[in-house]
């Protein structure tokens, strides 16, 4: 149709679902969108089922090989540091939609937090990602600690959306002294 009109290659035109793949992953509140569409959803519960799964085994054995070798009590160390010495801490994917809508969330909120994009840490993201997963047995992002209790990531775990939905996300981050 029109709408796509110049947008093919040599190749052909690109498909409907590539050009809405593509447009999903645009800017940040693109891939929020993104995140609550039915694609998005799906891509939720598929993440949620693996981590249910003996399959989780296997997701942590992977993040541990992409780490490659590392100081483990360093790391743990480190990683200690960073959830004990901040009220809000959220190990995150700078790309990731359910990231992007748990900072999106704690921003319209007002709470105080600091984030890791792990994605940009290089190798140091990497182990910290390794030892998170061995902690905690997940590894997708977010992973969000409040006043040093990890509550899953925006959507699981229990996650930041339910504990928000339940009522308990704003006491708990005036518990912690997050709230500006």
């Amino acid at each position: 149709g029109a709408p796509f009109a110049g947008l093919g290659s040599p190749a052909g035109p690109p498909s409907r679902l590539g050009l809405a793949l593509r447009r999903a992953y645009k800017d940040d509140e693109e891939r929020v969108g993104f995140m609550d569409s039915p694609i998005g959803q799906a891509i939720g519960a598929l993440s949620k089922a693996l981590s249910d799964s003996p399959l989780n085994d296997a997701k942590i054995w992977l993040a541990k090989q992409q780490a490659g070798e590392y100081n483990e009590a360093e790391v743990s160390a480190k990683l200690d540091s960073y959830i004990k010495d901040n009220s809000v801490v959220m190990f995150s994917y700078s790309k990731c939609p359910f990231c992007i809508k748990a900072k999106k969330e704690l921003d319209d909120m007002g709470a105080k937090y600091l984030v890791l994009d792990v994605d940009k840490m290089g190798d140091e993201g990497k182990h910290l990602r390794a030892e998170l997963a061995e902690r905690t047995r997940r590894t997708s992002m977010p992973n969000i600690f409040i006043a040093g209790e990890g509550i899953g990531g925006c959507n699981d775990g229990p996650g930041m959306m339910t504990l928000k939905k339940e009522g308990t996300l704003l006491p708990m981050l005036e518990k912690a002294g997050a709230m500006r």
